[in-house]
């Protein structure tokens, strides 16, 4: 079974995302066209599992996307 393109309430397909960083139920989310935009999720749980479904990559696991000033 596929993931569904897109999400309840939220305005994009997974198709137009590019990467996400989430904060409580904050989300940024970058799209393939470079624009930023925000959603807070309802359900935070179920909105970041759609994403992973859709294979988005959260920048929080990427590495070096945390910049350490003592470096």
């Amino acid at each position: 079974m596929s993931a569904s393109s897109y999400y309840p309430g939220f305005d994009y397909p997974a198709n137009q995302i590019f990467k996400f960083l989430a904060a409580l139920d904050y989300f940024t989310i970058m799209l393939k066209n470079g624009q930023i935009v925000h959603y807070t999720a309802t359900d935070v749980n179920a909105f970041r599992q759609w994403l992973t479904d859709n294979n988005i990559p959260d920048m929080r696991t990427e590495d070096g996307w945390v910049v350490n000033q003592n470096s």
